[in-house]
């Protein structure tokens, strides 16, 4: 015979609407009880009948991931990081997740409308932030519940989201540089968009300016022209292999020529020697907050939901490609 919740309430020594509470992770339910509950569903084998669960509660336990409509995301290490550490949170509340993605923004907005007008989400957590978009738009006009990863373009926005607090890493970027003696400094992107480069590079500037330093921003596609700058601050690990690429063939070395920090912390930082000096943004947080917050908003855990932004710590990780003078 199949498990029912009446034998893990049994099992656990509570009330069946106690285990039930404990399925929708809520916050009434104490951690205690929460893990004897969870023990006796592992040592029975429960399972829930998902067709019954959607039917009585309106919920199918599902939540829509969705990417940002750009091409080559597989090649960002961010994405498949950050969507293991949701997949992982999602799993500890026995939660799916379905994914949207695209390249054009049209396409990922029909993807988006088809898994909720055919109810097979709750709703969404969304990997990009920075200006609205019809994606966006779609969800609110149908007051759909979704977190956002990163932060929205909207000063005065009262959207949900999780984002690391890019602006103080820029400062933080110049303040370790300098420390090290550096002072001509300049920021390296391969973009002008997106809110991760408009705050990195907005505080890297605003330190720049407060230490009376010239500051320079260098786009890496259109020129790729370095000066005489003793160190680098670079977008993310991607572009900081491919900026030390670019001295290599020129005959010059990282750090001996040029001191290079980036951020993300992603696989790329440890590919090739010199390892990369780098900000951990802590994309398991990122994650595992995005699926938190999410839970909160759609089980209306107004105490919890109230908090519409929550910033992840970040850490610097020092390894070779950044030297004192």
């Amino acid at each position: 015979m199949a498990v029912t919740i009446k034998d893990v309430a049994a099992r656990a020594g509570v009330n069946a609407s106690t285990v039930s509470r404990v399925l929708k992770d809520s916050s009434e339910i104490s951690d205690k009880t929460k893990a004897k509950v969870r023990k006796a569903i592992d040592e029975l084998g429960y399972r829930r009948n998902a067709a019954a669960g959607i039917l009585a509660s309106g919920k199918t336990n599902t939540i829509g991931v969705v990417f940002p409509p750009v091409v080559g995301k597989s090649n960002q290490p961010f994405f498949m990081q950050i969507l293991t550490a949701i997949n992982a949170e999602a799993q500890k509340s026995q939660v799916s997740i379905a994914i949207a993605t695209g390249h054009e923004t049209e396409e990922v907005e029909r993807q988006v409308r088809l898994l909720h007008q055919e109810k097979r989400v709750d709703g969404f957590i969304v990997l990009y932030a920075g200006a609205s978009d019809s994606v966006r738009d779609y969800m609110m006009e149908e007051n759909i519940p979704f977190v956002l990863v990163g932060t929205p373009s909207e000063s005065d926005s009262k959207l949900s989201c999780i984002d690391n607090d890019n602006h103080l890493m820029g400062r933080r970027a110049v303040q370790y540089l300098t420390g090290l003696g550096h002072e001509r400094i300049a920021f390296v992107s391969n973009t002008r968009r997106g809110e991760v480069f408009k705050q990195r590079y907005r505080g890297f500037a605003d330190e720049m300016d407060f230490r009376e330093l010239k500051q320079r921003l260098i786009i890496f596609d259109e020129e790729e022209l370095f000066g005489d700058e003793t160190a680098l601050v670079v977008l993310d690990d991607a572009l900081g292999i491919k900026v030390i690429e670019v001295f290599i063939r020129a005959g010059k070395t990282v750090p001996k020529d040029v001191s290079v920090i980036t951020f993300n912390n992603s696989i790329f930082s440890t590919l090739l020697h010199p390892q990369l000096t780098t900000f951990d943004i802590n994309i398991i947080q990122l994650g595992a907050a995005a699926v938190q917050q999410f839970l909160s908003l759609s089980n209306k855990d107004e105490e919890k939901a109230d908090e519409q932004k929550i910033i992840i710590p970040f850490e610097l990780i020092e390894r070779e490609s950044a030297r004192k003078l």
